[in-house]
């Protein structure tokens, strides 16, 4: 079932609408591993082993919005990086305060609560396609709507929150990147706001037991968390299970149609599928880190407070690890892939991810025995955020 092409990223083929992160850093695997970026004033780590090795070493702290800056931040109008807020985001924090925080929520991620999940989840796809025999929007008509209808159902929160997050996601997606533009804060911090109010309004409602909403409550009646840390928590969830999730979706359609892969889709099983997809074009293309002391990486020395910039989708497409790296090859035997982070800060709903994803490529695979691209998909720019807008496909029916 091994997908044979030419070994070139099928983003990159001139003859095909490309444009977006997977292409535009590839060329970063032509720099050393780990390089120093005079404009931005930051490290650039692009190596596979270097970048596993730095997300686990203890003296880079994941608190760079509190400690991080960069040249742009230093010219930018105002204020400290990011939102108090998102500053909780124990994504955001170090242990011992950031395994706190995620024991709190980390039941809703439970194996045993995902499996609970997925008849949901198959649910929720199948009245998404419902009817749909010609083809489809993918992001409209699915990704978007089961992402955001799954967080909230996770959360407690009511379904008509749901198309409300597709309008929060890429304001706060774009503060996390470019805060240092004050229409980038000012609409990012309103989408918080927004979140903070849908979640006050949501908790004077009855809470179902075992949901997030009802375990971060829970958690702040025995006093093990703040008031603030509800909203922070319940927004990085809200965002983060939205966002990737929705993204990613979306990307692993393309991916499949742009490589021709669909057939050997349909003949195998969808789990190994969506690992090799997670590392051909990871949703989360980089994360940050910030260095509390000096750190060695591949013969550089960090300095104390350097800003670390980790490129994942450079690092998944390393020739040193990974053969033919350009190919989406679905038999590929993946020990492991960096799109779901690696350490303490590995992606608490990575297992929601991989269900979703699964559940949506078994039931395109299952309903449609062609399945190809209607049209160029179509991204846009929002503040430096590459978002996949549209993704029409046209099928066959098996």
């Amino acid at each position: 079932m091994t997908v044979t092409q030419a070994p070139r990223c099928p983003y990159r083929d001139d003859d095909r609408p490309a444009a977006d992160p997977c292409a535009d850093y590839l060329p970063l695997r032509e720099e050393e591993p780990v390089r120093w970026d005079e404009d931005l004033e930051v490290w650039i780590v692009s190596g596979f082993r270097e970048t596993t090795a730095l997300l686990r070493h203890p003296a880079l702290s994941a608190a760079w919005p509190q400690r991080g800056t960069t040249t742009l931040h230093r010219g930018g109008e105002g204020g400290g990086r990011a939102a108090e807020v998102v500053r909780r985001w124990f994504m955001f924090n170090d242990d011992p305060e950031h395994a706190a925080a995620r024991r709190v929520v980390a039941p809703l991620f439970a194996a045993d609560r995902l499996a609970a999940m997925r008849p949901v989840v198959e649910e929720l796809v199948d009245e998404l396609l419902a009817g749909r025999t010609d083809g489809l929007e993918v992001m409209a008509e699915l990704a978007v709507p089961l992402s955001s209808r799954v967080i909230c159902r996770i959360l407690g929160l009511p379904g008509e929150v749901a198309p409300r997050l597709h309008d929060w996601a890429p304001d706060i997606a774009a503060l996390l990147l470019a805060d240092y533009l004050p229409e980038v804060r000012t609409r990012g911090h309103r989408a918080l706001r927004e979140i903070e109010a849908v979640v006050d309004e949501a908790l004077r409602s009855e809470v179902r037991e075992g949901t997030g909403l009802w375990l971060l409550r829970d958690a702040r009646q025995r006093g093990v968390i703040e008031a603030a840390d509800i909203w922070a928590t319940a927004s990085l969830l809200i965002y983060a299970g939205f966002e990737t999730t929705s993204t990613f979706i979306g990307k692993a359609v393309r991916a499949v149609l742009h490589a021709g892969a669909w057939a050997d889709l349909r003949s195998g099983e969808p789990g190994p599928a969506v690992d090799e997809l997670l590392r051909f074009d990871t949703s989360v293309q980089q994360v940050a880190r910030v260095a509390t002391a000096p750190v060695e990486a591949a013969g550089h020395l960090i300095a104390e407070g350097d800003l670390v910039l980790l490129m994942l989708g450079v690092a998944n497409r390393d020739p040193a690890v990974f053969a033919d790296p350009d190919l989406l090859d679905y038999d590929r035997e993946i020990r492991r892939h960096l799109s779901f982070g690696f350490g303490a800060h590995y992606c608490l709903g990575a297992g929601l991810a991989r269900l979703e994803s699964e559940v949506v490529l078994e039931r395109l695979a299952g309903r449609w025995a062609d399945l190809a691209l209607d049209g160029p998909p179509v991204t846009r720019q929002h503040f430096g955020i590459t978002v996949l807008e549209r993704l029409a496909v046209r099928g066959t029916a098996s």
